[in-house]
């Protein structure tokens, strides 16, 4: 499922029974979740959600961003995902 935020728009997120993820595809969002932690998300980066979690995502700059199934559910071969470290 794809999306745009305008700079400055929330969205919270849930992981649920089977966690998500939110890939960056243009602009730059900040991300915080449970952990204590914040993340940035710039255009190609990914972050995954483990099932439970929430968080919540601003756009620092208009972005765009899709969600989409955990890591676990695709073929190993093709892994898109880059895990973030904390900023």
């Amino acid at each position: 499922m794809g999306c745009y935020l305008a700079q400055g728009e929330l969205i919270r997120l849930d992981g649920k029974k089977d966690g998500v993820v939110l890939r960056c595809t243009s602009g730059a969002i900040w991300l915080t979740c449970g952990d204590g932690q914040d993340y940035l998300l710039s255009a190609g980066k990914s972050f995954e959600l483990a099932a439970q979690q929430s968080a919540v995502a601003e756009a620092l700059q208009a972005a765009e961003c899709t969600l989409g199934k955990p890591l676990s559910d695709y073929n190993h071969m093709h892994r898109p995902l880059i895990r973030l470290a904390a900023c």
